[in-house]
């Protein structure tokens, strides 16, 4: 009696493992799944693949982070991706597209380690995305390790290369706009600083108006001298444009510059993920 009842209890415990794991594997219906994502069917395709039913497995957790990519619920995708081990045939797929979620994220420090880890056989992607981490970390000699392993070659990746290499140069080679010289110029010249920043139409409407406002204060200071209203308003008018033409033009640049560089970023985080389709068949 008591060895019935020590079978009827481990029966009863194995059966109540298998449920709490699953009672099937994801089989074909991870292909499935795929042509509902395919199709525009992300909220079938994610209902199917969070059935209970389904035992824990690496193409489970895959394809779990994948349709929440696709839904662009992109931290649970990429908390999914994570747990995908080395030794899995998805492994890649996960690294490679967990760092460009990362990038998104605005976390460019964590997928690095990961990254340098990977040994396999995708190692100009890994330069790839290694560079363009190196860009928005703003590490210049981190992107020159990683650039080594670039070799214009490869179609899907040669944009990308060409694309961080213009990058690169133009932030840590070529000689960039200062504000502090627009300030100079719009000093020396009212409206050359905002010229030199780019905006040439409101150089030349600052350089008129400021001129018009002085040529106005002097004719009457000749006329009526300094300390007359017809003199002393339009000065102060003058002296505040002209003063404003030199903090407009320092800002001018500060914008140009930061405008730049959000520019070169938006561009590397969309050249750290637009390879992997194509590289990741």
């Amino acid at each position: 009696m008591k060895r019935f009842l020590l079978i009827l209890l481990l029966s009863a415990a194995t059966a109540e493992l298998a449920f709490a794991q699953g009672t099937k594997f994801l089989g074909s219906d991870f292909e499935f799944a795929d042509y509902l994502i395919e199709n525009d069917l992300k909220l079938d395709a994610r209902k199917l693949v969070w059935n209970p039913e389904y035992m824990e497995s690496d193409s489970l957790l895959f394809v779990r982070g994948w349709v929440e990519y696709q839904l662009k619920e992109l931290e649970k995708a990429q908390d999914l991706l994570a747990l995908i081990p080395e030794t899995s045939a998805f492994y890649p797929k996960a690294l490679f597209y967990g760092t460009a979620i990362s990038a998104h994220l605005g976390d460019y420090s964590s997928p690095v380690k990961r990254l340098e880890e990977y040994s396999g056989p995708y190692a100009e992607l890994k330069g790839v995305q290694l560079a363009g981490l190196a860009l928005l970390r703003d590490d210049p000699e981190a992107f020159r390790s990683a650039a080594q392993s670039f070799t214009y070659s490869d179609y899907a990746l040669s944009g990308p290369e060409k694309e961080f290499d213009a990058i690169y140069k133009s932030r840590y080679e070529s000689r960039r706009k200062s504000p502090w010289l627009a300030a100079a110029a719009s000093a020396v010249v009212p409206g050359l600083g905002k010229i030199y920043a780019g905006k040439t139409g409101e150089g030349i409407s600052s350089l008129l108006l400021i001129g018009a406002t002085g040529a106005i204060t002097a004719e009457h200071w000749v006329k009526d001298g300094i300390s007359d209203w017809k003199t002393i308003v339009p000065l102060l008018f003058t002296a505040a444009l002209y003063i404003g033409n030199i903090y407009g033009s320092y800002m001018s640049v500060s914008i140009y510059n930061s405008d730049l560089r959000n520019a070169q970023n938006t561009a590397v985080l969309y050249n750290v993920h637009i390879p992997l389709r194509s590289v990741l068949k």
